[in-house]
């Protein structure tokens, strides 16, 4: 038989009716600390928590949310993967929501638009494009998802001593990674000033603001979305992983900053 990634056999029920009241995540607050990373892929959560925190523990497993607990220089610290894409996002905020989390931070991967973000650079994203459908179930579009000032301020002063070259401002968030849209996509977002596209930033900005949640996000840059557009989909994971290594680092430092203040 072949084993099930992660080992759950020591897990809780997901089912139990107190956890499923938490549709997406199925922890319980006291489970889970006021200060989350929000990878989308749960082999990144799982690395977050191995490498990078005292102590964590598996929490839950519930589809592509995988959640760990434990604490990075003594602050409590959460990991939680939303998977690809903004609805699955949206569901982990909203649970966090509903626990009364205080801080979250994206830590993904995005691809640059412009030439002077570079694979391995990394982009701290001052707002997002809400071009996805999700958040418009919620706030109109002339609402901006723009991430908080003072988790900004905290990523960008944790990068300083850092290896990655940091470039700051406004991510565009798709629900679509390849599509016939993408060059024209490509074209405004250059013009106006975008530096790289994602798929999750808006959701977890637009829904975090929402639940009274402060809120910032932190890319390593992955390629370039015109390659994609051409259809060459193949990451550069050299760069990719020296530039998440340097977000990990920096949004932890960041955690550890605002639990101060």
């Amino acid at each position: 038989m072949t084993a099930v990634w992660p080992d759950r056999s020591a897990l809780p029920d997901p089912n139990d009716p107190a956890r499923a009241a938490f549709r997406a995540i199925r922890c319980l607050p006291d489970e889970i600390a006021p200060n989350v990373l929000v990878p989308g892929d749960p082999a990144r959560a799982r690395r977050i928590a191995n490498e990078w925190l005292t102590d964590a523990k598996l929490v839950m497993v519930q589809r592509e949310f995988h959640s760990y607990t434990g604490s990075y220089q003594g602050v409590p610290v959460s990991v939680i993967s939303t998977g690809v894409g903004s609805p699955g996002a949206a569901m982990v905020i909203q649970d966090l929501g509903k626990m009364g989390c205080n801080v979250v931070i994206r830590v993904g991967t995005a691809g640059s638009c412009v030439k002077a973000v570079k694979p391995g650079d990394n982009v701290i994203g001052t707002a997002a494009v809400r071009d996805e459908g999700l958040t418009q179930k919620f706030v109109p579009t002339m609402y901006p998802a723009v991430a908080n000032l003072e988790v900004t301020n905290a990523i960008l002063a944790a990068t300083a001593d850092k290896t990655a070259d940091v470039h700051t401002g406004v991510v565009h968030t798709s629900d679509s990674f390849r599509s016939p849209a993408l060059e024209r996509d490509i074209e405004i977002s250059i013009y106006a000033g975008v530096l790289a596209f994602e798929m999750e930033a808006a959701t977890v900005l637009t829904i975090a603001a929402i639940h009274g949640i402060k809120a910032g996000c932190i890319f390593s840059i992955d390629g370039y979305v015109s390659n994609v557009a051409g259809g060459n989909v193949v990451p550069d994971t050299e760069a990719r992983n020296r530039g998440i290594k340097c977000a990990i680092h920096a949004s932890l430092d960041a955690l550890v900053s605002l639990a101060k203040t």
